[in-house]
């Protein structure tokens, strides 16, 4: 009850925007129904928020550290510090900027936070580098889950997009495309923690790691199979409509 009364501030001060929040679980979700958002919510855009659904409900969802609350060595009433700064996050990268004077972490904490080898992703064959990219506006991590070629049938761009979604609907991550026009590109996935405050930044960044290296692990091959548009499949090379479980249903 004490927690929920102190975070009445914040809840006050996220009103305007349209922005709810909630804590579930040890999850920390702050959400607009509001479609004007206008950050991009591509793989660049800062922060996490992104589009969840049909695009016209926008979520910011983190896994705060609320139950690793004591690593962050902040004054009394941690939790609703950490919700704060999480709050603040989220209300300045809304409109897709970057908060003024905000800077990640030296490089030297980074590299302390998360060595080199832990950035090499490997799932069976699939050996893949992700990437820790840090400057005076961006912290973001990583990797590419497959190679696109180009040109590309329509039924496997339908399936890179049911990928894409899949990839996205996971706590943290965005996914989406680098293309190279006539040379195809790769199916990306990033978390970004730009803007993030110190604090946070340093306790959220090796859990990214984790995430983005769970993620490399579960989709790898499937995005490489969708990819590859030289790769017979009878199922990849007609659309996804045609695979539903009604369609095949009426087939029978």
């Amino acid at each position: 009850m004490l927690i929920a009364t102190a975070m009445q501030p914040i809840k006050e001060r996220l009103d305007p925007l349209g922005v709810t929040l909630s804590i579930q679980d040890g999850w920390l979700k702050l959400t607009s129904r509001h479609q004007k958002i206008d950050a991009d919510c591509g793989l660049d855009a800062p922060g996490l928020w992104k589009p969840v659904g049909y695009g016209s409900v926008f979520e910011f969802p983190l896994e705060t550290t609320l139950h690793r609350i004591d690593a962050l060595e902040l004054d009394d009433d941690p939790r609703v510090q950490v919700v704060s700064m999480v709050a603040s996050w989220a209300q300045q990268t809304i409109d897709g900027g970057v908060p003024r004077g905000w800077a990640p972490p030296p490089r030297d904490r980074l590299d302390e936070l998360v060595p080199a080898a832990a950035l090499s992703f490997r799932s069976g064959s699939f050996i893949e580098p992700a990437r820790l990219e840090a400057d005076e506006r961006t912290l973001r991590v990583q990797v590419s889950l497959g190679r696109l070629d180009d040109p590309m049938p329509a039924s496997r761009r339908e399936w890179v997009g049911l990928l894409l979604a899949a990839v996205s609907s996971v706590r943290l991550l965005r996914a989406g495309l680098r293309t190279r026009p006539g040379h195809g590109g790769s199916i990306e996935a990033a978390i970004d923690l730009t803007g993030a405050p110190a604090p946070i930044a340093e306790a959220l960044l090796p859990i990214a790691v984790d995430a983005l290296r769970h993620c490399f692990v579960f989709f790898v091959s499937t995005a490489t199979i969708i990819g590859d548009a030289g790769c017979p499949s009878r199922m990849l090379d007609a659309s996804p409509s045609r695979n539903t479980p009604s369609t095949r249903s009426r087939k029978t």
